[in-house]
């Protein structure tokens, strides 16, 4: 039997106890056997192979996902925080083995130390009354200047930065506008029962194009030249993990529409259902303004 490790994502990012989730996994076979199971669609799988006292498997489905590609679903719920690992899934008619790695399930019981707040020292009068006041102001401006001279002079590696940043926002704005509005424009005034047949696979093709386009951009990585199994191993070369948990969300509910539409696009007769375009476009702009909003920590180092 063929063994593989498929890219997998836990939706929502964070699970608790109890919860219903999902490990979405993507994988890559030419495996005939898979073709005739999901020449449908999607196929229910049995559970036969998954028992165990730390999670209860609700389903387990199989569905194409372009040529050769394939997306499994597993929907659970965990009984422990922690690693939780699932036992490798086996399809004998495909003589296929997959190994999931290892989920992590969150506490309830959080153990970040509680944020204080410092007041500010009460600051002095920053110009003496009386009959000294103009001598003493002029003193206190001519001092202001020339310290800002100073700083200018010794910091001007951290203004040009800063203009730079300027610079690289305006950049960022511009590209996102255009963004949602060419989006936008591919739903303008129809639905998808006002679309032929042979369009869905060319929207499908457009709306990627346009996020490729703005990824790239927004995050200077070559998304244009990157598959869609390749997108999250180019958002983490990306970004080095350093954005937050929901940015990463945002993202992954991106490629999550990758997915579809390499479905709609490489898959035979396959069509957007009834709504199903517009609310695509709708989803991936709330994604896109999630990706581009500053993070609240941001604003206040800023």
């Amino acid at each position: 039997m063929t063994t593989i490790s498929p890219q997998q994502i836990l939706v929502p990012k964070k699970v608790y106890i109890g919860d219903l989730a999902e490990l979405q996994c993507s994988f890559n076979s030419s495996s005939k056997t898979l073709k005739d199971l999901t020449a449908n669609g999607r196929s229910e799988l049995p559970l036969v192979s998954f028992n165990s006292e730390d999670y209860d498997i609700k389903s387990i489905s199989l569905s194409p996902s372009g040529v050769d590609f394939y997306q499994l679903t597993v929907t659970f719920i965990p009984w422990k925080t922690g690693e939780l690992q699932f036992s490798p899934l086996v399809i004998e008619e495909a003589e296929l083995i997959l190994e999931f790695k290892p989920v992590q399930i969150v506490s309830l019981i959080s153990n970040d130390p509680n944020s204080t707040t410092n007041l500010r020292e009460t600051a002095g009068p920053l110009l003496l009354p009386g009959t000294a006041y103009k001598l003493y102001g002029s003193l206190a401006v001519f001092i202001v200047l020339l310290i800002a001279i100073v700083r200018i002079i010794v910091k001007r590696k951290s203004i040009l930065f800063y203009l730079d940043t300027k610079r690289l926002q305006r950049k960022y704005r511009k590209n996102k506008k255009q963004t949602i509005r060419a989006l936008q424009d591919i739903v303008k005034g129809k639905d998808c029962t006002e679309i032929d047949m042979s369009e869905h696979a060319s929207q499908a093709e457009k709306i990627q194009q346009i996020l490729r386009r703005y990824l790239e951009i927004r995050f200077d990585y070559s998304f244009t030249r990157s598959a869609t199994s390749e997108l999250m191993t180019g958002w983490n070369k990306a970004t080095g993990g350093l954005l937050s948990d929901e940015k990463e969300e945002a993202f992954e509910a991106i490629v999550a529409c990758f997915i579809r539409t390499d479905y709609i696009r490489y898959s035979k007769n396959a069509v957007f259902e009834k709504s199903e375009l517009n609310e695509l476009i709708q989803g991936l702009i709330i994604q896109i303004e999630k990706l581009e909003a500053i993070e609240k920590e941001e604003t206040t180092n800023a």
